[in-house]
């Protein structure tokens, strides 16, 4: 396929249709934007794993979505051929994604027990500020290294320029997976040459146990005055 931006649409459609075989039906996929209530937008975004049990999107036409951060898991920047150039460009979206995805408000059921009485549930509206998840996935390489250690080297390089953050970087024609541990600065990778796709998926999986995502705040993308 000669065309880029084909290629580039042809490469998310084959790793959506894996994705959307083999997630947990709790989870959905899509693409498109990722907002939040303060008014911040993500970049277009290749692939969202989003809630659509409590939650759904607010737009979704055309094979396109507009996102609410509080229903994102995870998202995963597509890349038939991974490049520093292109890789830069997917960790810049990631940091946008991730201030988009540090404000969320949802209302959260709490039970309230007092001496005498039976326990009643009170939804209580609350805060989250942990981002979703963030991916990258490449059908190939060019220019990171001709082995798997010397592309986590590039990728260390890459993600310390600016204390940058991707939770995994997979290339699939090398079946190579590299995450990030959390909170190591600089950045220390981990990871296996080998399975990238499975170790990718259950990556996804793993991570989604840090954090509950509830019923999103409605009233929070409304206007203040109620109008």
């Amino acid at each position: 396929m000669p065309h880029r931006g084909e290629r580039g649409r042809i490469a998310e459609d084959i790793i959506r249709g894996v994705l959307a075989k083999v997630m947990p039906r709790r989870f959905s996929i899509g693409t498109g934007v990722v907002f939040s209530a303060d008014g911040d937008v993500s970049r277009q975004t290749d692939i969202v794993i989003y809630d659509n049990f409590y939650n759904a999107p607010l737009l979704s036409e055309f094979g396109a979505g507009i996102f609410p951060a509080e229903i994102v898991f995870a998202t995963l920047e597509v890349k038939s051929v991974l490049t520093k150039v292109e890789l830069r460009r997917s960790i810049d979206a990631i940091m946008q994604m991730r201030k988009v995805g540090s404000k969320k408000r949802y209302v959260v059921p709490i039970t309230v027990l007092q001496e005498g009485k039976s326990p009643r549930v009170v939804m209580t509206k609350q805060m989250e500020k942990t981002p979703p998840r963030n991916y990258i996935v490449a059908f190939s390489q060019r220019g990171l290294g001709p082995t798997y250690q010397h592309f986590c080297d590039n990728l260390r390089r890459c993600l310390d320029e600016d204390a940058s953050h991707v939770h995994g970087v997979c290339i699939l024609d090398k079946n190579w997976f590299a995450g990030r541990r959390a909170y190591k600065v600089p950045a220390e990778l981990f990871g296996r040459e080998g399975n990238g796709l499975l170790t990718l998926y259950a990556h996804i999986l793993r991570q989604q146990q840090n954090f509950t995502v509830h019923a999103m705040d409605l009233e929070a993308y409304l206007p203040a005055d109620g109008g």
